[in-house]
């Protein structure tokens, strides 16, 4: 039987190999790929949100390289996203480069999760936006898995991880001034 950390650890590369998969959808089939895109954008956010309470079935509390790096597939699916928007035609190559650039120079700076997290809203953002303009249905189907996990989050959202990427934004202002 295949242990509960295992299939976490499994879920998380899957979002690694996903993120690619968005930049080679972009780069290959461009625009004509949305709905895949968003299908494998919601794939993405399902393993994500089924591979940490399985990794805390692990009686043993193992951790693994994989698993350890949870956030960079998080991050990896965020990218593969906002390059794959960039090669399909739906927003700039240059914004494209300039946000990536500016993310990948921020996490080299201050290397916080909850900015991170920060991060990824602006391409999931787009690709929701994108979707709903262009593939209403694949749209809809997004933006209500994302109020499904907010009201399953709920009361964590604004209680935790809203003040904790709240408060990360404060204080790198703060460490620039």
């Amino acid at each position: 039987m295949l242990q509960a950390k295992t299939l976490a650890d499994t879920l998380t590369g899957v979002r690694f190999l996903l993120g690619l998969y968005l930049l080679w959808l972009g780069m290959q089939k461009g625009s004509e790929a949305l709905p895949t895109a968003a299908l494998m954008l919601l794939v993405a956010w399902i393993t994500d949100l089924l591979d940490g309470p399985l990794a805390r079935r692990d009686l043993r509390r193992r951790h693994t390289w994989i698993g350890d790096h949870d956030l960079e597939a998080d991050l990896a699916v965020a990218f593969g996203t906002w390059l794959y928007l960039a090669l399909a035609g739906f927003i700039s190559f240059f914004l494209a480069a300039a946000y990536g650039a500016f993310g990948a120079a921020a996490l080299w700076q201050f290397g916080s999760a909850p900015l991170a997290w920060g991060l990824q809203a602006l391409p999931y953002g787009a690709m929701i936006w994108t979707a709903l303009r262009h593939m209403p249905l694949y749209g809809l189907l997004l933006v209500t898995w994302v109020g499904l996990l907010v009201a399953m989050t709920w009361p964590r959202f604004p209680q935790q991880m809203l003040p904790e990427f709240l408060n990360t934004m404060r204080n790198l202002r703060r460490r620039r001034s």
